[in-house]
């Protein structure tokens, strides 16, 4: 009876899965979603911090406004972290915050899938 009563949780489990799944993905990509996040995230991965300019070079094409939200967003979903130093002129790092390492590692997933693909 016993047994009975814990495949019944799994299956329900089971069957739960993908709207939990579908929830979790959802709340992923309001963290990373969009054009430039991943690979502004993918630009800090080396654990080095890095300005402001060196992200908008490491980040082909991407716009000051863009470049500006994004990282705004990060910080604020606690993704990275921005360091602002009492210096004149103003220095401000930016740097891979540790939580954010599962997105790294789910970023380099993509690109080694993306890798496998037939190019066109």
């Amino acid at each position: 009876m016993k047994k009975d009563k814990e495949g019944k949780k799994k299956r329900a489990r089971a069957q739960a899965a993908p709207a939990d799944a579908d929830a979790l993905l959802a709340h992923a990509l309001e963290l990373v979603g969009g054009k430039w996040k991943l690979r502004l995230l993918l630009a800090l991965s080396d654990g080095k911090p890095l300005r402001y300019g060196q992200l908008r070079q490491q980040v082909s094409g991407i716009t000051d406004m863009m470049l500006s939200q994004s990282l705004r967003e990060l910080c604020a979903a606690g993704l990275v972290a921005r360091t602002q130093y009492p210096e004149i002129p103003p220095r401000v790092d930016y740097a891979l915050a540790e939580h954010a390492q599962g997105a790294v590692q789910a970023a380099m997933a993509l690109c080694n899938w993306s890798a496998a693909l037939p190019q066109k």
